[in-house]
């Protein structure tokens, strides 16, 4: 004969099921997670990687126009951004980076702030 299950006994287990099932949700999003920090670090370090050479861009321009310029420290994205924002000459190669300037006018500019800076 078929043995009789208390209700109490249905409802423990039905609260037991409900909490493995939120585990195994909660495990499964936590992985996903864990999957996306890595990549995430991955793809935060090839882009460090890509703005270091892009500085290095910059300086090899520099050293090549003889144009003094002191690097703020890697870590300080304000100090960055207030280099590039107060720099003539970094803010003339943005432009012609940007295509807003041509070579040719690019390099005129720099000579003149160069020629400039000399006289002082």
């Amino acid at each position: 004969m078929a043995e009789i299950i208390s209700y109490e006994d249905l409802a423990r287990q039905h609260h037991v099921n409900f909490l493995e099932h939120q585990r195994r949700k909660y495990q499964e999003r936590e992985e996903y997670l864990a999957g996306l920090r890595k990549l995430l670090f991955q793809v935060e370090a090839q882009m460090r990687q890509a703005e270091i050479q892009q500085l290095e861009v910059f300086s090899q321009i520099a050293d090549h126009f003889k144009v003094p310029l002191e690097f703020p420290s890697l870590g300080d994205r304000v100090a960055w951004q207030d280099f590039f924002a107060e720099t003539p000459f970094l803010q003339t190669l943005n432009q012609f980076f940007t295509n807003r300037l041509t070579a040719q006018e690019c390099y005129t500019i720099v000579a003149v702030k160069k020629n400039d800076r000399d006289t002082e």
